[in-house]
């Protein structure tokens, strides 16, 4: 049985922004760092877009500053100084092809189209509201969400409850009845699970990727916000995918996660009671 309503994360998890961004790194690199190892230069500016998007999410810095700011420091990594003039106008060539290379993780849309009416669909994610708009526009997705959450726009990010709990009133759910889908073990699958939710771990890079449970550690203990029926969610653990292809198998996922959800809280309350008889 499908859940009520199912939530999904978009950077990585519909829109293929690997795919991109290695695009994006080809281009700026053959013009400008072509003496450098890509794959160096390319894992150089992994770790700083996932320090400035932070430091974007946090407010600390505009889009456009993060993305030359970014540029300024892998550049610095290999000893060469950008000025501010040509960070801007490296990050805007690595914007452009960005943008222009945008496509859907293989088997998003056809798990879209699986789904479409038989659940209703919401989408959170972490990023500004223009950005993922044009993704959504670009992709042309949007019109399977019937909620659509950025943390730009509601004032707080992943993991935290709150921006779940916001993606579940907009659609009149409760945690119980949804199944969340997204790339990342902490922002997506910690903070689903802290807010009660059960979760579909999309894991593109395969068993390589870090154990389950450092990413997941602290997230655990997380309430429902405004103190609502769940009460922690020690007992739930994600499914995990490598791939949405073929859709049959993510939305047995999605079936499983929720009905071993129902299964756990079932167990959690039966627990409680004879907790309290005894």
């Amino acid at each position: 049985m499908l859940p009520p309503f199912v939530l999904f994360d978009l950077d990585d998890t519909l829109f293929d922004h690997q795919r991109a961004t290695h695009i994006a790194l080809q281009a700026i690199h053959a013009v400008h760092a072509g003496d450098l190892p890509f794959e160096a230069f390319a894992q150089e500016h992994a770790r700083v877009l996932e320090a400035y998007h932070g430091r974007f999410l946090r407010g600390e810095l505009t889009l456009d500053e993060a993305r030359a700011a970014r540029m300024i420091e892998a550049f610095a990594t290999f000893g060469r100084k950008l000025s501010a003039a040509e960070s801007l106008a490296i990050a805007d060539i690595y914007r452009q092809e960005h943008r222009g290379n945008r496509a859907l993780v293989p088997g998003a849309r056809e798990l879209l189209a699986a789904l479409h009416g038989k659940v209703r669909m919401g989408l959170v994610s972490n990023n500004a509201v223009a950005e993922q708009f044009d993704k959504l526009r670009k992709l042309d997705i949007a019109h399977y969400f019937e909620a659509i959450v950025i943390s730009e726009d509601v004032g707080v990010c992943k993991p935290d409850a709150r921006i779940f709990a916001l993606a579940l009133e907009r659609l009149g759910a409760g945690p119980r009845q949804a199944v969340m889908i997204g790339d990342s073990l902490h922002a997506d699958i910690g903070g689903a699970l802290g807010a009660g939710i059960a979760a579909v771990w999309l894991n593109r890079n395969g068993p390589a990727q870090e154990s389950q449970s450092p990413a997941l550690a602290g997230i655990s203990g997380q309430k429902w916000p405004e103190t609502r029926a769940n009460t922690g969610v020690s007992y739930l653990q994600p499914i995990e995918i490598l791939s949405l292809t073929p859709p049959a198998i993510a939305l047995a996922a999605i079936q499983n996660a929720y009905q071993q959800h129902a299964v756990a809280l079932k167990g959690s309350t039966h627990a409680k009671l004879e907790t309290l008889a005894s």
